[in-house]
């Protein structure tokens, strides 16, 4: 059975390369990328089902540093916060905050750091860490005035 994660990958990734071939990566080797990262999101939902949420972790991050084309970051976007939501659920919001912070810097679009900053927001708060949940959605707001 394939995780509500990787639907939304394979329809966007597909999607991507039908609409705007000229600026995405040659088929083959999107679909190569594709194929690797879905392999690596099974990884890591063996692991949390096993609850090694530690490797889990390190296993996770490995797909965000994959050579994508910049218009997959919604997609990435999508498999972040679901991985994030995963720690939450398995009761490892510090782990979920620690891969929002260690992928966070491969994410350029302003709609996408202002969703990374919210999904942080809610797991701080979930941690009883209001200074940082504050903090947090403070961000958010910031980029949502200030950005495009």
């Amino acid at each position: 059975m394939t995780p509500r994660g990787w639907i939304a990958i394979s329809l966007l990734a597909a999607a991507a390369t039908q609409v705007l071939p000229a600026l995405a990566l040659p088929a083959q080797s999107l679909d190569r990328t594709r194929s690797m990262a879905e392999t690596q999101h099974e990884i890591v939902m063996v692991l949390l089902q096993k609850k090694d949420f530690p490797r889990a972790a390190a296993e996770a991050n490995k797909i965000f540093v994959m050579k994508w084309p910049d218009d997959q970051e919604p997609m990435l976007l999508q498999e972040l916060l679901f991985f994030a939501d995963q720690f939450l659920h398995q009761g490892q919001p510090a782990l979920g905050v620690q891969l929002l912070e260690n992928n966070s810097k491969n994410f350029k679009a302003v709609r996408s750091r202002i969703s990374i900053c919210k999904e942080k927001g809610y797991l701080y708060k979930e941690m009883n860490e209001s200074d940082k949940a504050l903090e947090s959605f403070r961000e958010a707001q910031r980029l949502e005035r200030n950005g495009s």
